[in-house]
């Protein structure tokens, strides 16, 4: 199968080509950060899969947030319903917002910007876009991934706050499990077609996180910590309030966010990496790029 792969130079992208190619697929590469839009789909491709995406946080531009998150995949959108062509695309469960396990027919709560760019993407594709298979990983974590580098950063320090007790909950997921949660959505296959919740086998707190990330590092950690109340002033500073701090990462880590997965599971697709496999190949990772 020809499959067409935005966001290929990603995180989640490159794992995805990796995937597919060992699969037999043949992978057509897109990257948006480097190649920008594009006019047309190639010739020849039977799948597309869009994972390209810009992330949110302090000093995203909304136009570079719509350009990547809802004008590129309801382009390819439309032109998959010309051509004919299933279109896999990769979303978040933060379209739910701050929800405990949340489900796939939970309503629509964007929590930031970056949320409600996806939001919209999702709502006009499953209008224009007939056949449609949207993913929504949780929490994704593994080798290679320098956005969730701070929080292992964080514990190889040997100190870890915690909002309150850090009993807030989420669903870390393998990037590998991700991958074949797309093979598993070709067409013909357990996922294909409809909306999924992509998440790994644990649900962890916080701390229980640390933990073992500490133990994947052979080291221990002390945990400090922090009332809330004490947080929720630090983030009215505004300035002087510390980068590492923002009203998102304050929410994913002081209350539960999960996502469900049993309508996957349902389907026949049961993700098999622990975090606490993930944390130690990632942890080598790291490791490895002499970053630890």
């Amino acid at each position: 199968m020809n499959v067409f792969l935005t966001g290929a130079s990603g995180f989640i992208g490159r794992y995805i080509r990796r995937a597919a190619e060992t699969a037999g697929h043949t992978v057509i590469t897109h990257s948006y950060s480097k190649q920008g839009t594009f006019s047309k789909l190639p010739p020849g491709i039977d799948l597309v899969v869009n994972s390209a995406g810009r992330l949110g946080g302090q000093g995203a531009p909304s136009e570079e947030l719509r350009a990547a998150n809802v004008q590129l995949p309801v382009t390819l959108g439309k032109q998959c319903r010309k051509a004919g062509i299933p279109l896999i695309h990769l979303s978040t469960p933060g379209v739910t917002g701050l929800s405990a396990n949340a489900g796939e027919n939970f309503r629509y709560d964007p929590m930031g910007n970056y949320e409600s760019t996806k939001v919209e993407a999702e709502k006009q594709l499953l209008s224009n876009c007939p056949g449609v298979t949207i993913l929504r990983p949780d929490f994704v974590f593994g080798p290679g991934d320098m956005h969730k580098f701070p929080l292992f950063r964080q514990v190889h320090k040997g100190w870890f706050p915690l909002v309150g007790t850090g009993s807030a909950r989420t669903r870390p997921t393998d990037v590998r499990d991700v991958a074949d949660a797309v093979l598993n959505s070709f067409p013909g296959k357990v996922l294909s077609k409809g909306i999924y919740n992509i998440g790994g086998p644990d649900v962890l707190s916080v701390k229980e996180i640390a933990e073992y990330i500490s133990v994947a590092m052979g080291k221990s950690v002390r945990f400090l910590p922090i009332p809330r109340f004490v947080f929720r002033t630090v983030l009215t500073w505004g300035p002087l309030c510390p980068k590492a701090l923002s009203r998102s990462r304050y929410s994913l880590f002081g209350m539960d966010r999960f996502c469900n997965t049993d309508k996957a599971r349902k389907k026949g697709f049961i993700p098999s990496r622990s975090f606490s496999l993930t944390a130690i190949d990632t942890v080598k990772w790291y490791r490895g790029q002499g970053l630890l």
